[in-house]
């Protein structure tokens, strides 16, 4: 038997099985990457008024910590193909604990300002590395539902962590302690992997490592672009959107907010624990579909719709668990791609925003989020009929 034949073996025999400690760092790693995405704009009135930052370096802390998040992941395409998960995970671990205890040594606005690099990359990687762990332990039949359920973590993270931070900040705690917790959590991390991940051959890499995609795999990255942009865009513009043109208070604005996010949670939750493979493309269509409707009841007046919108939650996970088994040679290097453009996309979309914001009011502005979520759903669209003649090619 030829070797490329035994690889092939011996790579379908393992995805065809369930790895749960390979899923378990993969949550791990997230809900230490949503901590620190997601405490981030809880600390910055504490940072701004630390360090006495104008309007324009308090966005450059976002802006920068979304360039940083572009160059590691972009990065992790070459690496990704030289060293497994378990030494890239267990690398970026430790390099994640020692720049996290750095923040009790940051002094200065330019140290700021490389603090707030490295948590970009570091929120990136985890992020990355945390769906790459998934695609490597889960078997194609149950993907698409553990991405629900990794996803979902993300969702109760973003709740929880601006809670805790705030709550951490009333007991007087510093903003560098708050994120130094992560470093702990991190360090659980890297023992739970250095214990339980077996050391792999690398098998993928073998089979396929061409870091290129080709043209249907180009259009799954702009895809995801399309829904990346609108579902950030959606949340993060939608108290100023409340504020400035409804005169909602901050708080009130504030718990729609967490409303979008509790549904995306929670439709998240649905979908690990009640999905079915045969219902994939309906539910595709249906969550886009039904968050647009939300979304425009919003703007008509309806404004309780507004956290409905967040009925949008299981595209993301069930889009990339499909994609990852239409493509199951190559998951890793389009996932990356995924995530890369998505982190490129999102930096364009803030300025797209802030530059209609400036010209044309904030109530034109947020209209673009509803158009990206509908570019979405007519890209997705046009994927399923590409893609039906791309798996017809390969028969």
């Amino acid at each position: 038997m030829k070797e490329s034949s035994v690889i092939s073996i011996d790579l379908e025999v393992y995805r065809c099985s369930m790895n749960w400690r390979f899923i378990f760092s993969g949550l791990f790693l997230l809900a230490c990457g949503s901590f620190i995405d997601n405490s981030r704009g809880v600390l910055l009135p504490i940072l701004t008024e630390k360090f006495q930052l104008s309007y324009t370096q308090s966005s450059c802390f976002f802006i920068l910590g979304n360039i940083g998040a572009v160059v590691a992941t972009f990065l992790l395409l070459p690496l990704s193909h030289r060293f497994s998960e378990k030494r890239l995970a267990k690398v970026t671990a430790g390099a994640g604990i020692f720049g996290l205890v750095l923040g009790f040594k940051v002094s200065s606005v330019y140290t700021l300002m490389l603090f707030a690099i490295f948590l970009g990359m570091a929120l990136s990687v985890y992020g990355a590395l945390s769906n790459l762990f998934v695609i490597r332990g889960s078997d194609l039949h149950h993907r698409s539902k553990v991405m629900c359920g990794l996803h979902m973590v993300y969702g109760l993270t973003s709740i929880v962590a601006p809670m805790f931070s705030t709550w951490l900040l009333s007991q007087g705690v510093s903003w560098a302690g708050c994120l130094a917790l992560v470093a702990l959590m991190l360090l659980g991390v890297l023992i739970f992997m250095g214990n339980k991940i077996p050391e792999d051959s690398h098998l993928e890499d073998k089979v396929n490592s061409s870091l290129k995609l080709n043209g249907l795999q180009i259009w799954v990255v702009f895809v995801f672009c399309l829904y990346i942009a609108g579902e950030v865009l959606n949340s993060l513009w939608l108290v100023t959107f409340l504020t400035e043109t409804k005169s909602i208070s901050v708080g009130l604005s504030s718990r729609y907010l967490s409303g979008f996010f509790l549904l995306m949670t929670l439709t998240r939750a649905l979908c690990f624990l009640s999905f079915k493979e045969e219902q994939e493309s309906k539910l595709l269509i249906g969550c886009l579909l039904m968050s647009l409707m939300f979304f425009c009841l919003g703007h008509a007046g309806f404004l309780w719709a507004f956290p409905l919108a967040g009925v949008l939650g299981p595209f993301f996970p069930l889009f990339l668990g499909r994609v990852s088994r239409v493509f199951s040679g190559q998951s890793k290097v389009v996932t990356l791609w995924i995530l890369g453009m998505g982190q490129l996309t999102l930096a364009i979309s803030h300025w797209g925003v802030g530059k209609i914001a400036t010209g044309l009011g904030i109530e034109r502005a947020y209209w673009l989020p509803g158009i990206l979520i509908f570019l979405s759903l007519l890209g997705y669209g046009v994927y399923l009929s590409k893609e039906r003649r791309y798996l017809r090619g390969l028969h």
